[in-house]
């Protein structure tokens, strides 16, 4: 049995997995899908909880207090897009705890890098101009998409009981989680397994090429920035692979 830890991404929560969790569960495996901090079913903390302290770190820690409160080894941690942060960071501090790093559609920085620092390859430089706006505002929050074309443009989610099942859900992102660089200094990290998954409507072909270029798998998905929502069978399956391996 293998332990899944998937982690969401900006403006997502644990629910975003309502599709793949099952799956992986079905074929014998623990599955946890968390919301982070502010987001998912846990939006209603960001009401509470100072926007100075709502950030990176605090992401981090999340994740990181789920391994050590259920004692949890050799696991599998996912993380899509911005988690691609989030799981670099977790495996700085807690190494001993992680069999695998899986990158979907995520960013994967180099040490002292934001989440920030990633967008321009992936999103373009309006995208880029606008979240740098909300940080040099201070603005505590960056605004989710609201409409079902948003989403559609964005992130390729374009089935109508799809779409009507995300939009209610996606909640404002902490903008100081984008402006956090991750610090990466670990070997027992650094030699941790790798992979990434590649969707072909998701702008992510430069992290891709990055990752193959360091030796870790790349895995395709034929759909877009969703694979969870849209294609979760395929991802599944991958996951599925990716764990087999290390179990051999």
């Amino acid at each position: 049995m293998t332990t899944f830890v998937l982690v969401h991404g900006a403006w997502h929560g644990g629910w975003c997995w309502w599709k793949t969790a099952p799956l992986l569960r079905d074929a014998g495996h623990l599955v946890h899908a968390p919301s982070l901090t502010g987001l998912g079913d846990r939006e209603h903390l960001a009401r509470l909880i100072p926007p100075a302290v709502l950030n990176l770190d605090l992401h981090i820690r999340d994740i990181v207090q789920l391994l050590d409160s259920d004692d949890l080894s050799n696991v599998v941690l996912v993380g899509h897009a911005y988690a691609g942060m989030v799981i670099t960071g977790v495996a700085e501090l807690r190494p001993e705890r992680v069999g695998a790093l899986v990158y979907v559609n995520g960013v994967a920085p180099d040490n002292g890098e934001a989440m920030i620092d990633q967008l321009s390859a992936v999103r373009g430089p309006e995208f880029v101009a606008r979240i740098q706006q909300y940080i040099a505002d201070g603005e505590p929050y960056m605004a989710q998409p609201t409409t079902a074309s948003e989403i559609a443009a964005r992130w390729a989610i374009t089935d109508p009981d799809d779409q009507a099942f995300v939009l209610p859900r996606l909640s404002p992102q902490p903008t100081l989680t984008f402006a956090q660089p991750v610090r990466t200094a670990k070997p027992e990290a650094a030699s941790l397994p790798r992979e990434f998954i590649l969707c072909s409507e998701s702008g992510f072909e430069p992290v891709a090429e990055r990752a193959a270029a360091n030796g870790w798998g790349v895995h395709h998905i034929d759909t877009g920035h969703d694979p969870m929502i849209t294609e979760p069978a395929q991802l599944a399956q991958i996951l599925l692979g990716i764990a087999s391996s290390l179990s051999a």
